[in-house]
């Protein structure tokens, strides 16, 4: 095997690492672009795909760099019959789809180039000078497809070793080029447990209100990926400490040293990091568990013994989480789910079968994931796994006796319908859905009165005090 040339490094790539970026290069998919684009390309795996190999990580994307100028990329992918993306032409990024594979081609970039403004003019001619450029030392090394040279001039291997980041050159003057990288320094950094340097963590926190000036899409894609990183609680311990929270989601700040009372051990935001740290690594769990509580400071009392309470936050929490949510562009789905899951979070789970028919109703597809979210508050506040594991399987068997019961849309399993009460002298509109509802609520506590001739008669007493009303 022949071994890989370092340059611009005193640190020497792993045999491991070596092989894994060979492996890559002599991948079907990038043979086919190295055949398509030319040996002049001078094509090289760079950033998160040679950042991961030599943390021997799998690697998810394949990222590559290029000389080539976008309208010649897109020229000669076209003339080989590969399909490609304009993801961000004006910025110097083409998507190649190989064999179903995305693999995105950057042109070398010149450093000073400020996102989405790239020209023909701000593209290098080099990878030492496109490398100058990058964020962040760690995501500055190239492995070039033809000879397999591995270039380092920044010491990535030394940051990754070391477990820290530091930024590429001036910090502030990377920040300033593309504010998004303060919180992918947050996401690099205490997310997946490196320790940021102190001159890059400071220009973070300086320049953190240029984070205002990002589009919400790019902010999104960031937030999400650190909530799903090994480490979520860290990076929101660091983005509060930088002033990055109060740009992104302020509606947090009044949870900070907000304290509880005595069924928690934690003030509201480091609960709301242990329960995101114990909940699976799911998007709507975390983000549920990030929101969940964000009514608390709004709706705090407390009696004559000094007991603090906090009646019907999860109402506030989820109007909060729907505003917070919208404003970030999540899905529609994603912002339903995370909304009932926050209404509904403070539910018990010894409720008694009218009590879990009413919750396999209100929750439908999302009751596991609100389970899920139950075992991570509980254990997030001072119930024991013991204690806990006793009570779902409890409640587990309730729902497996219980779900036929309420199975399909809300007025499913009613032994009557809205024409049975337009026969009893109804109009259709709000009231006769009130009336429903009310008979839902009956049935789903006494379902041995879920019989139609029983309901028309109690439909017709709740008729009689609407129009006495």
């Amino acid at each position: 095997m022949a071994e890989s040339r370092n340059v611009g490094t005193s640190s020497s790539l792993s045999r491991e690492a070596h092989e894994r970026l060979v492996a890559l290069t002599n991948s079907r998919e990038v043979q086919t672009l190295l055949n398509a684009l030319g040996e002049d390309a001078l094509l090289h795996l760079v950033g998160g795909t040679v950042r991961d190999a030599v943390l021997n990580r799998e690697c998810h994307d394949i990222d590559l760099t290029t000389i080539l100028t976008p309208d010649v990329l897109l020229q000669r992918l076209g003339d080989a019959s590969i399909h490609s993306i304009n993801t961000g032409q004006r910025h110097g990024t083409i998507t190649a789809v190989v064999n179903g594979h995305n693999i995105e081609i950057t042109t070398f970039r010149i450093p000073g180039e400020v996102f989405g403004t790239a020209r023909e003019k701000n593209f290098s001619k080099s990878i030492e000078e496109d490398l100058s450029g990058r964020d962040f030392t760690i995501n500055a090394m190239a492995f070039s497809l033809v000879g397999h040279e591995f270039q380092d001039p920044f010491d990535g291997i030394s940051a990754v070793t070391q477990r820290t980041l530091n930024a590429v050159g001036d910090a502030s003057t990377r920040f300033k080029e593309d504010p998004l990288r303060i919180m992918r320094m947050i996401r690099f950094g205490p997310a997946n447990g490196f320790t940021i340097e102190l001159k890059t963590l400071s220009a973070a926190k300086d320049l953190a209100a240029s984070l205002k000036s990002v589009s919400v899409e790019r902010i999104n894609n960031e937030l999400t990926n650190i909530l799903l990183s090994p480490h979520p609680d860290e990076a929101f311990r660091l983005m509060l400490k930088s002033d990055i929270m109060a740009e992104i989601l302020p509606e947090i700040l009044p949870c900070v040293d907000f304290e509880q009372n005595q069924y928690h051990r934690f003030d509201v935001f480091e609960h709301t990091l242990e329960v995101i740290k114990l909940s699976p690594s799911n998007i709507i769990l975390r983000l549920t568990a990030l929101l969940h509580d964000l009514g608390k400071p709004h709706t705090l009392s407390v009696d004559e013994h000094g007991n603090r309470h906090f009646y019907k936050h999860e109402i506030v929490s989820a109007e909060l989480s729907k505003q917070i949510l919208k404003r970030l562009k999540y899905p529609n789905a994603i912002q339903d789910s995370v909304t009932k899951l926050v209404r509904q979070h403070m539910r018990p789970l010894s409720c008694g079968p009218a009590g879990v028919r009413r919750l396999i109703r209100d929750l439908g597809n999302d009751l596991e994931l609100w389970l899920e979210f139950k075992r991570a508050d509980s254990l997030g506040a001072k119930i024991k796994e013991s204690d806990f594991t006793q009570e779902s399987e409890s409640f587990l068997a309730g729902v497996e006796q219980e779900k036929q019961r309420v199975i399909g849309s809300p007025y499913a399993n009613l032994a009557i319908n809205g024409d049975d009460l337009i026969s009893l002298g109804m109009k259709p509109g709000p009231k006769l859905g009130a009336v429903l509802a009310a008979l839902q609520e009956l049935v789903l506590e006494y379902p041995d009165l879920n019989v139609k001739e029983t309901l028309l008669q109690e439909a017709d007493k709740r008729i009689k005090l609407i129009t006495r009303d």
